[in-house]
């Protein structure tokens, strides 16, 4: 039977800091090796930061997988001393993708193997459904779903930044007897969540020696202070106070500008359209009675069943979870975005209109500055 490997240098995060410290450096802790001068962990957790920050990209590994280990979890000692939740949430998140990017292209029993060290619940079933997805000369095309997963991981890993993805919604799967069963993609980004989990976990939990790190903290300030991290952050939080409670039409990406126009015209928008618009809403600040305005137009208007539906899609009602609304990839796949590629700003509909309002301001502010300049 073959052994599973896990390349740890594309995956550091499910390595033991312990195990791997005991297996290179016995009795050092990671404070001693990052003390050393010119050590490779501390130098690639440098590159790490910097690369992360100003391109959400992970370099390529350029040395063993216990060196990248190190590298990562001098990084996160580093994240959790700057105590800066964006921060935090970046490097998760780009770790994650970047772990998704490998997992695609790893043999089902490697998946299977970092699934279990994750702590999910996963098995490659011998009798697993096939599902027709299409026909060619008369006969139906099969699609296997070969993983089974713990329904209760399912629901837990597809709780938040998965929930209203029709792709990934539990209607769209095949569940029997306590397993979801997946095919290996839809797998692979069901891992990519865990891993953003755990990255997170990691942050919260790892203990760092606050004062055998203050040298490389103001080596990391210096980085951050470079690509101007503190400056756009401080731009940021300027930008959301100085915009707080507008909503700017103007901003809406062009999906949203079309469903509010149809939402005003009296269309009868479907199921998803009212939903994402919604969320939309409500994501940027809109009250639910602005919104009803809106709403009141829709040709089978109830106010009592608009008003309950919009509440609990703002989070003020049943769990009290403020929905997102659909991402562009979803938006496309249900025949919701009106234009060829992508909007400049992100992939949500919330993160291109944040964009656009940014832009705006930014314009606004330098030419208020120029128009002062010039009246001296």
């Amino acid at each position: 039977m073959a052994v599973t490997i896990i390349d740890y240098r594309n995956y550091p995060f499910l390595a033991d800091l312990k195990d791997t410290l005991n297996y290179r450096w016995p009795g050092l802790k990671l404070s001693d090796i990052i003390s050393m001068p010119n050590n490779y962990p501390r130098l690639r957790a440098m590159v790490l930061l910097k690369s992360i920050v100003s391109k959400r990209k992970i370099p390529p590994p350029k040395s063993t997988s216990e060196d990248e280990v190190l590298a990562f979890y001098t990084l996160i000692s580093i994240v959790k001393l700057l105590k800066d939740k964006k921060l935090s949430s970046i490097v998760a998140v780009t770790y994650a993708k970047h772990a998704y990017r490998y997992l695609q292209n790893e043999p089902v029993n490697t998946l299977l193997k970092i699934s279990n060290i994750l702590g999910i619940k996963a098995e490659l079933s011998r009798n697993y459904p096939l599902i027709p997805i299409d026909l060619k000369r008369n006969k139906p095309i099969f699609e296997p779903r070969p993983i089974g997963i713990d329904l209760k991981d399912y629901l837990k890993l597809t709780a938040k930044r998965l929930a209203r993805d029709p792709k990934y919604s539990l209607v769209n799967q095949v569940v029997h007897r306590g397993k979801v069963f997946l095919n290996k993609k839809i797998f692979s980004r069901i891992l990519e969540e865990a891993i953003h989990h755990k990255i997170l976990d990691i942050i919260e939990n790892i203990k760092v020696e606050e004062n055998k790190f203050r040298e490389l903290i103001e080596e990391a300030r210096k980085i951050l202070d470079e690509i101007e991290w503190m400056q756009k952050r401080m731009l940021d939080i300027e930008i959301e106070k100085n915009t707080e409670g507008v909503i700017d039409f103007e901003a809406f990406p062009p999906c949203m500008k079309i469903l509010l126009n149809r939402l005003r015209s009296g269309e009868n928008l479907g199921h998803h359209e009212r939903f994402t618009i919604a969320a939309f809403l409500a994501r940027i600040g809109m009250d639910i009675d602005s919104m009803l305005e809106f709403f009141k137009n829709a040709p089978d208007f109830n106010e009592k069943i608009a008003r309950y539906q919009l509440e609990h899609i703002a989070g003020l009602r049943g769990s009290r979870k403020k929905y997102l609304p659909y991402s562009c990839e979803s938006m496309k796949t249900l025949n919701l975005c009106p234009i060829n590629g992508q909007c400049r700003g992100g992939k949500n509909p919330l993160a291109v209109y944040k964009y656009n309002v940014r832009m705006k301001y930014l314009k606004k502010t330098s030419k208020e500055t120029k128009t002062k300049q010039a009246s001296r």
